[in-house]
């Protein structure tokens, strides 16, 4: 029975909404203090973070003295202002949900938004710069890319791996600063084998080509 009870609260602490969860604690007669902070993670640690961000925001607009010439402040005007935090919060972890689901429109865009020039991105993932900019315009087919090379991508550019793999699933692109006459336009090729893009990069150094090549299938090292 006490078993079924704790999965019963479980149930409803996952199935609440996070603006549901700030309004209670606005609406809670608790301070902002450590105890309670604990205990509302407590309740629902799928919000920690949220909630610690609220707590600070909170204590700082109910608990800092008030200017000499300020006017006493009720309890009414104390919550008006607990639930503009709130709207914040969400606002705030809106973008941030919004940022880790954008596509990625460039390789060499995601990396400079880092602080990472593509020469830069390239030594942190252990690629040359001449696989790196082919990566970044699709020219490299995405079935012999393998995993470790796009979790290093991933990690570099501080994303999830599925948004990486899903750049490189699109079509090849022309190189952004490419400027062609309509009729002398060029056709992009078939993109290339990840490994024997490896084999002619003269960037790359010998190291990083035999680490990429320890890792292509039986007769394509």
């Amino acid at each position: 029975m006490a078993g079924r009870t704790m999965n019963d609260q479980m149930k409803r602490s996952a199935a609440i909404d996070l603006d549901d969860v700030l309004d209670a604690l606005v609406a809670s007669d608790a301070d902002p203090n450590s105890a309670s902070l604990a205990e509302w993670i407590r309740r629902y640690p799928q919000y920690e973070r949220e909630i610690t961000e609220f707590a600070a925001s909170w204590s700082l607009m109910k608990w800092l003295p008030p200017s000499p010439d300020a006017e006493a402040v009720d309890e009414e005007t104390l919550v008006r202002r607990g639930m503009r935090v709130v709207q914040a919060v969400l606002e705030r972890r809106g973008l941030a949900s919004a940022e880790a689901v954008a596509p990625i429109a460039s390789i060499l865009e995601a990396g400079r938004s880092r602080g990472l020039a593509p020469r830069q991105l390239a030594r942190t993932v252990g690629l040359g710069d001449t696989l790196l900019r082919k990566l970044d315009r699709r020219l490299v087919r995405y079935t012999s890319i393998p995993r470790q090379a796009i979790e290093a991508l991933a990690a570099a550019l501080q994303c999830e791996t599925e948004r990486i793999a899903r750049y490189l699933q699109q079509g090849p692109a022309f190189a952004t600063a490419a400027q062609y006459r309509a009729e002398q336009a060029p056709e992009l090729a078939e993109p290339e084998d990840f490994f024997a893009a490896v084999r002619t990069d003269p960037t790359m150094t010998d190291e990083q080509r035999a680490r990429w090549l320890g890792l292509a299938p039986p007769g394509g090292r």
